[in-house]
């Protein structure tokens, strides 16, 4: 694995982690007024990506790409509304790792649909990964 791509990841990884904080303290602050903030803010953050990095031209536009990008941030959007609906009502110290166990449904889809090997080491990390859920949210 590349620096980078280790760097990236622990990035994702605090600002993940420190989601799970600030959208509980958003949800018992402003209930699920949340939802339109977070997309307020993500309305305001992407473009500026773009312009800084150079990659929102040339528009690329397939039926394909543009249909499973629809897609991506139907199911995206719908899995935050259900967190935030969750934080409502639970503790971010069980609803969080709950919701961090995504990966295991990406891990079999991807060996599924997009051939990806489902390795012995991907397979053990599915199941310490569960595990390590189940151990943060007793």
């Amino acid at each position: 694995m590349s620096n980078s791509v280790l760097l990236g990841g622990l990035a994702l990884l605090v600002l993940w982690g420190v989601f799970g904080i600030t959208s509980k303290i958003a949800v018992r602050e402003v209930g699920l007024q949340i939802v339109i903030w977070s997309q307020v803010a993500a309305l305001a953050l992407f473009p500026l990506y773009f312009v800084f990095f150079k990659e929102l031209l040339p528009l690329k536009i397939t039926a394909t790409g543009v249909g499973f990008a629809l897609v991506s941030g139907l199911l995206g959007t719908s899995g935050a509304l259900v967190l935030y609906l969750l934080l409502r009502d639970a503790p971010a110290s069980v609803i969080i790792p709950i919701s961090a166990l995504y990966p295991i449904i990406t891990v079999l889809l991807a060996a599924v649909f997009l051939q990806e090997a489902l390795t012995l080491t991907r397979i053990a990390g599915v199941v310490l990964g569960a595990a390590a859920v189940w151990l943060l949210s007793s």
